[in-house]
């Protein structure tokens, strides 16, 4: 018993030691170059969202959508039909698709199902989406 006490008792002492001769050398050295931070009014204005090119934009968008971002999920999907639209490629359509069925809140995707029942339900890609399917 007497011994564990003195081995804490000796642990405890060189720790003290060791912490006090780096407080020593950290006190004596050259100071760190601490920044106050700025204040709002400095910080750089946010780029708005459309002043961002298309293919960026939708990786933020993308990126926002994964984390949960209702809002972001269904802006996403809007921009994901509207380029389908433009460009007929079928990878957007699927996309669009795929984050439109992601989102939590069905009640807020009325508008894109009847986008999409009036539009792409005689794509090959919805054909079979139980949005076009009649009965379901």
């Amino acid at each position: 018993m007497y011994d564990r006490v003195i081995q804490l008792a000796g642990s405890f002492a060189a720790g003290a030691l060791a912490s006090g001769a780096l407080l020593a050398f950290a006190a004596g050295g050259p100071p760190s170059n601490v920044v106050a931070p700025r204040s709002m009014a400095a910080r750089p204005a946010a780029v708005p969202l459309p002043a961002v090119a298309g293919a960026s934009r939708l990786g933020l968008l993308r990126n926002e959508a994964a984390s949960g971002d209702e809002l972001s999920n269904w802006q996403l999907s809007n921009a994901l039909f509207d380029r389908y639209d433009a460009s007929g490629e079928a990878d957007d359509l699927y996309e669009a698709l795929i984050w439109m069925e992601r989102r939590r809140d069905v009640s807020g995707n009325a508008q894109l199902i009847a986008r999409v029942v009036d539009r792409y339900c005689g794509q090959r890609v919805v054909r079979w989406h139980w949005f076009c399917v009649e009965g379901e």
